[in-house]
């Protein structure tokens, strides 16, 4: 079901005929509400989870490491040359068995999460900094902010000036650490920070229609000592839910919820509790069905005690995959 379906469903049930501009944007904010509710729900967050791993390949010596827009969580790393899987690591743990990344090499055995950072790639020292963007039509504003030589905060804007590229202030040559990296308008090319000059390192790259960069981070324990090639399970950032076409998460069968929930926000904003209450109720019942059909398998049947472990077992094929000490 098109999210224009659904606005067409939330009209009819609220009375809306010929709807003015207003109650559109409203009830299409509440569309995009009701996503978020349900995808926020326990057990439910898997509707975004990948399904074509993401591969990316390490570099000797460099423990950091990013994964683009599309990615809002980690999930699992698996190298299929020896059929290994990564352990998750906090990072508490992580700087205290390796407080200097540079000092151990070898193959990983661990990533560490770190979450949402503002750049790709840290300058490689003491830096000036320069934007610039491949559309000469990009000549809005650009904000930097991030920390120079001794451990002060600094905060500069510059005019773009298209593909030109411009530095962020002469006179601030010492950034070590980026902290952001923004745009007063959205772009209209691919904008990109570079570390020294036009055309140095790219430190980070604003997409089209986008006003900030935005990069899941992490670290591989021990650092890679070789390139190897990694597969990541995911879990999708949610896009915005605006176009007439797109469809929301979930199976088809229940994609009737989210009318449902824009329903009980427009009766709640009209002060109609009774009504909101009735579709509340909907909205309830639907998401609870969505819960058991999405997590619960056909096949599935509940036994008490412990079943067999699921897997390959190394001692052949007429022993069970079970645990051993």
């Amino acid at each position: 079901m098109t999210r224009q379906e659904l606005l067409a469903i939330v009209f009819s049930e609220t009375a809306y005929d010929n709807p003015p501009p207003t109650v559109v944007a409203r009830i299409g904010r509440f569309l995009q509400e009701g996503v978020r509710q349900v995808l926020s729900e326990p057990g439910l967050e898997r509707l975004q989870d990948s399904d074509t791993p993401y591969t990316f390949s390490t570099v000797a010596a460099q423990a950091r490491y990013v994964v683009p827009e599309s990615i809002a969580r980690l999930l699992h790393f698996t190298e299929r040359t020896n059929d290994w899987r990564l352990t998750p690591m906090s990072l508490a743990e992580y700087r205290a068995l390796d407080p200097d990344p540079t000092v151990t090499s070898g193959t990983p055995t661990h990533f560490v999460p770190i979450g949402q950072v503002g750049v790709a790639v840290q300058p490689s020292n003491a830096s000036e900094i320069f934007v610039d963007s491949d559309s000469g039509s990009d000549v809005n504003t650009a904000y930097l902010e991030g920390i120079i030589t001794g451990g002060y905060t600094r905060r500069v804007a510059v005019t773009m000036t298209g593909t030109t590229a411009v530095s962020f202030s002469s006179a601030i040559t010492s950034f070590i650490e980026l902290n952001d990296f923004y745009l007063s308008h959205p772009a209209v090319g691919t904008v990109t920070l570079h570390e020294d000059a036009s055309g140095g390192t790219e430190l980070a790259r604003i997409t089209i229609g986008k006003t900030r960069p935005t990069y899941y981070g992490f670290y591989l324990w021990p650092t890679p000592a070789a390139a190897v090639t990694y597969y990541v399970d995911y879990r999708r950032a949610l896009a915005p839910f605006i176009s007439d076409s797109a469809e929301p998460p979930g199976p088809a069968e229940f994609h009737d919820l989210y009318a449902d929930y824009a329903i009980h926000r427009e009766w709640l904003f009209k002060k109609d509790f009774d009504a909101a209450a009735v579709a509340k109720s909907r909205f309830d019942g639907r998401l609870s069905k969505l819960k058991y059909a999405t997590q619960v398998d056909s096949d599935q049947i509940v036994i008490a005690g412990r079943g067999r472990r699921i897997g390959h077992s190394r001692l052949g094929a007429y022993y069970p995959a079970d645990s051993w000490r």
